[in-house]
């Protein structure tokens, strides 16, 4: 009953939809996670990540997994949720621009505790919950209110999965394999410099210098990302600085890995390293505990 144009709309949708569900594997979704990072919009990520795990200056890998256990369940609540009232998440956090304030707000607070060499109350149970890992773990979830996330293949092939063919189970399990590779990059920068003391090289510069410049910079940084949020509502201002070409051949590189008869063979493989290096490095890291 609807009109010609709008039925050729609504059928083209259903066959892009077709195409992803068919195209987007588990491992494609891990796989094109992998390589986002290369996107302008995954820019954001760095500097309070880096700026709020990089403080602790040792077991930055179980730090970036604390980081991750925040961030990727509300990533992946409010793509869904976006999808489900026929949104981008883009427009989502502008509809729900309160919360992205807030996150702005606490963001500040742990810029400003940063600065003054400050963290969370200890906590106590029968195992005992370090403060570090739960601050961090916390702030993954305020960021991810406020990261707008780019629209490309993957995200938009996920959401469309989810709102078009109502495959929400199947569509958010896609997004936690593309989180995940997103956060491969991160995993391994943390490695590298776990292995190579970072921690050590910190000490050096703040004994020179008679004060930690690494709370400055990280305070600094933090409180920098709150005011984006606040006066902003969310990252998405990264996308206005000129580097939209990178943006398009990103976007053309997810298309072909999409497309690709192998990238669920190079996506296992990646995964399968992946997931045995992280379980290589944690269980080093509890046995030197």
């Amino acid at each position: 009953d609807l009109p010609a144009n709008i039925q050729k709309v609504e059928d083209y949708n259903n066959q892009q939809a077709a195409v992803y569900l068919k195209n987007l594997s588990f491992l494609v979704a891990f796989l094109v996670g992998a390589i986002s990072i290369l996107s302008p919009c995954s820019f954001a990520l760095l500097p309070p990540f880096f700026a709020y795990t990089f403080k602790e200056k040792r077991q930055l890998v179980k730090m970036t997994l604390a980081f991750f256990l925040g961030f990727a369940p509300v990533f992946i609540i409010m793509g869904l949720t976006a999808s489900f009232l026929g949104k981008t998440m883009g427009i989502f956090q502008q509809s729900n621009k309160y919360l992205v304030i807030l996150s702005g707000f606490l963001i500040i607070l742990f810029g400003v505790m940063t600065l003054f060499g400050k963290t969370l109350p200890r906590f106590h149970s029968n195992r005992k919950i370090k403060k570090n890992f739960l601050g961090i773990f916390l702030f993954g979830i305020l960021f991810a209110l406020g990261f707008t996330a780019c629209m490309g293949p993957a995200i938009y092939g996920i959401l469309v999965i989810a709102g078009l063919l109502n495959s929400y189970l199947y569509a958010g399990v896609l997004m936690l394999f593309y989180s995940l590779g997103l956060f491969v990059p991160f995993f391994l920068i943390a490695f590298l410099f776990d292995k190579y003391n970072f921690a050590k090289f910190l000490s050096k510069i703040n004994s020179k210098i008679g004060f930690p410049i690494i709370n400055v910079i990280a305070g600094a940084i933090l409180i920098a990302t709150g005011l984006v949020f606040i006066f902003y509502g969310g990252t998405f201002i990264i996308e206005y600085l000129g580097l939209g070409s990178l943006s398009v051949k990103n976007y053309a590189f997810q298309n072909m890995i999409i497309s690709s008869n192998i990238s669920k063979f190079i996506g296992g493989i990646l995964l399968i390293i992946f997931v045995l290096f992280l379980w290589l490095i944690l269980r080093r890291r509890n046995n030197e505990t």
